[in-house]
């Protein structure tokens, strides 16, 4: 008894001697941060000194914060990350300059013409760094290879290749940057993703801070259209960025899935509150490939009801069939946001029917691809790389308000075999198709049905970006980003603890012995 005894009296003072040694460590730290938080508030001090009114000090003074906090938490980083990539806009907010390079002129993050470096991969790189020096430390750190990771590292490997296809046959190395840079984002984000959130709650969190950017963009995108004279309303063809409408599709279909998988109260309504702005931006953006793009989402969010909800399946299917039927042919003729749906369908099965400003557009689309097709029969193997144009046998119409129509084209599908040879366009489908095979897995495996939304939301994303990327422009940073977590969502999603759960197995007491 006495040996016990004195041995609880031993390890009481070691558990007190850690405390206390916990606790000078976080006083040490709150000390540090303090100083730097200080010294960096005389530096911006300063810089708005020189530069005012410049909006450049608060511009500065987000990304060092956000920098300070990946570096002490990288989890912060990633939130912070998806946060900011996914508010911007180069349409509606040329003005954004988290995913613009410091070398952008309109960007407020404007520092000088040779600066090819963005706000987005400088925070990326930062919490890369502090997350690896936090695990090199630790004698326990093993890295986490996500069921995505090979399929994606040998995509990037490709695009790799592109890149010095291209400039290495004499592209043009500003234009090879500006076409290939967003889709190493895919890996980054997945790598951060996979190692930093280990509990399924973070990963629907991240989803919901991405979402909730989504949301503001919108309301920046509307206040754009408000400010803009009436005349220029009318005859605005798009309100955001080619691909702004895919992150809106994943909302619309969370929202979707929250009411037919009957999921938790505060998803249903942070999901609906969310859409209001976002369904108002989404009409006025006037994009066929979304809408056809979140058609084939809703039929696969059916199949997956079909699996999990049998009986609500059969309600609502036929519903769904019989009321969407009803009104695009009610609205068959309509021109303007309540002819959208009816212009989706008309663009896949009677483009005959079209109005001339859409048929002028697809048959655009229809010379660009039979280009594109001459392309590849030229290139097959190897393609062109980034920064090369793509050939034109066919004289298509003069676009040149946007710089790079002679290199992008809108079929971001083959637009990848034209730059990374036909085994780069292979890997691409391979990643596509080893993340869609994932996600129907994890669907199937997943035990809540607010889980079930989440996995839907990264499986039809991950459908929706290549359907969407079949007919318009679609890799640019926004798109990429999201596209990571998707895949991660798809592959890994599954794996990560389940806190609640846990909880909820969990005793609600414990018999001590004394």
């Amino acid at each position: 008894m006495a040996t016990r005894s004195s041995a609880l009296r031993s390890a009481g003072r070691t558990r007190t001697t850690s405390v206390e040694v916990q606790i000078a460590h976080d006083r040490s730290r709150a000390r540090h941060v303090y100083v730097a938080v200080l010294a960096l508030t005389f530096v911006m001090a300063g810089v708005a000194l020189v530069r005012a009114p410049e909006p450049f000090p608060i511009a500065l003074l987000v990304l060092v914060l956000a920098c300070v906090a990946a570096f002490f938490r990288p989890t912060v980083g990633v939130y912070v990350l998806v946060f900011l990539t996914m508010v911007g806009d180069a349409v509606t907010m040329p003005w954004w300059p988290f995913t613009k390079n410091m070398s952008s002129r309109e960007s407020i993050f404007f520092v000088n013409d040779q600066l090819f470096l963005s706000p987005l991969e400088l925070l990326a790189g930062v919490t890369l760094i502090a997350w690896l020096v936090r695990r090199i430390a630790d004698p326990t750190w093993r890295f986490i290879r996500g069921r995505m990771l090979w399929p994606i590292v040998i995509f990037s490997a490709f695009v790799v290749f592109g890149f010095l296809r291209g400039i290495g046959s004499g592209g043009d190395r500003r234009i090879a940057v500006f076409e290939g840079r967003a889709l190493f984002y895919v890996l980054i984000v997945y790598v951060l993703i996979t190692n930093l959130l280990s509990t399924r709650q973070q990963y629907v969190r991240l989803v919901m801070t991405a979402l909730f950017a989504v949301s503001i963009q919108s309301i920046f995108s509307l206040t754009y259209y408000r400010g803009l004279p009436l005349g220029e309303r009318e005859s605005l063809e798009s309100l955001g960025e080619h691909s702004a409408t895919i992150p809106m599709n994943a909302l619309f279909i969370l929202l979707i899935g929250s009411l037919l998988f009957k999921c938790s109260r505060w998803i249903r309504w942070a999901s609906f509150l969310l859409a209001i702005p976002v369904a108002y931006a989404y009409i006025l953006s006037q994009r066929r490939a979304a809408m056809i793009a979140l058609f084939v989402g809703v039929f696969i969010l059916i199949c997956i009801l079909y699996q999990r909800r049998r009986r609500a399946f059969w309600f609502f299917a036929p519903a769904t069939v019989l009321v969407g039927l009803g009104f695009v042919l009610a609205t068959w003729n309509a021109a303007g946001a309540i002819g959208l749906p009816a212009q989706a369908v008309k663009t896949v099965l009677f483009p005959d029917q079209l109005a001339d400003a859409d048929t002028s557009s697809d048959l655009y689309r229809k010379l660009e691809a039979s280009n594109l097709y001459f392309t590849i029969q030229q290139n097959k193997v190897f393609g062109l790389g980034f920064g090369q144009k793509f050939l034109q046998p066919i004289a298509m119409p003069d676009i040149s308000f946007f710089e790079f129509w002679e290199y992008i084209p809108h079929n971001n599908v083959l637009w990848l075999w034209v730059k990374m040879g036909f085994l780069g366009f292979a890997a691409t489908l391979f990643m596509f198709g080893r993340a869609v095979q994932l996600g129907a897995r994890s669907i199937a495996l997943v035990g809540t049905n607010d889980h079930a939304a989440f996995v839907a939301v990264g499986l039809t994303y991950v459908v929706m970006f290549l359907v969407f990327a079949y007919v318009d422009i679609a890799w640019d940073p926004r798109s990429t980003v999201f596209l990571g977590l998707a895949m991660a969502l798809c592959a890994d999603f599954v794996q990560a603890h389940d806190v609640d759960a846990e909880r909820r197995r969990r005793p609600a007491f414990e018999l001590v012995p004394q």
